[in-house]
């Protein structure tokens, strides 16, 4: 399945930020293993350093240690001008960090890595390789999610067909299952269709008071 992409996909530059050398080499195994249209054209062990390679390689994909010495992952995003590039953040637990990174449909591995973990979302960036989504704006949403002071205020990047839209919890009146998609009901009449399920939503919103009435219904209990 996986190899099935190498003649479909072009080759991807890829840069490994961690500050630990056992974290750099299971990434760079596992891709040299599982992803050779993926060439790996730095690894760096801190932001500063990053940030030189990033400005220098114009990667399509970074793998991004979420917590180094010098400067987290997320500070070193913002000193960036132009995020025209794939994400895939790596972390050890953290509960905050992760919602905001689930709002902002990006994606996460947790340390230790898991094979089968890495393989998927590995695999959603190149399937995301083939669509229009508007990475620039996924990311400066990601990093508006997570320096706001309540995560009420986060955004929930919805990435369909055509468009990602970017929607406050109280923006929405309800979710509808519709198969393995999801129609979301906005409170200004417009109907967005994701691929995402509606199981997935009612994980992200649960907190927002949403309540799953049935099993194709999610609604918001604010409106």
């Amino acid at each position: 399945m996986y190899n099935n992409y190498i003649s479909e996909v072009k080759n991807i530059k890829a840069i490994v930020v961690d500050d630990e050398m056992f974290g750099r080499e299971q990434i760079k195994l596992l891709i040299t293993k599982y992803f050779p249209q993926i060439t790996l054209v730095a690894e760096v062990a801190n932001a500063a350093e990053a940030l030189k390679q990033i400005y220098f390689h114009k990667p399509d994909l970074i793998f991004l240690d979420v917590e180094m010495p010098d400067s987290n992952g997320f500070d070193l995003l913002e000193k960036i001008q132009e995020h025209d590039f794939e994400i895939i953040f790596v972390t050890a637990f953290d509960q905050n960090a992760i919602k905001a990174i689930k709002f902002s449909a990006l994606d996460y591995l947790l340390k230790p890595l898991n094979k089968k973990e890495f393989k998927s979302a590995v695999q959603k960036i190149l399937d995301r390789q083939k669509s229009e989504c508007d990475r620039k704006s996924v990311i400066n949403n990601f990093i508006r999610n997570i320096k706001s002071e309540e995560d009420k205020l986060f955004r929930l990047a919805v990435n369909t067909s055509n468009k990602t839209y970017f929607l406050l919890p109280d923006e929405i009146i309800r979710c509808e299952a519709d198969g393995n998609y999801t129609k979301i009901t906005c409170g200004n009449k417009e109907v967005v269709l994701s691929s995402k399920t509606l199981k997935e939503f009612d994980d992200l919103l649960n907190s927002y008071n949403f309540i799953r009435v049935h099993r194709a219904h999610l609604v918001n209990k604010n409106i």
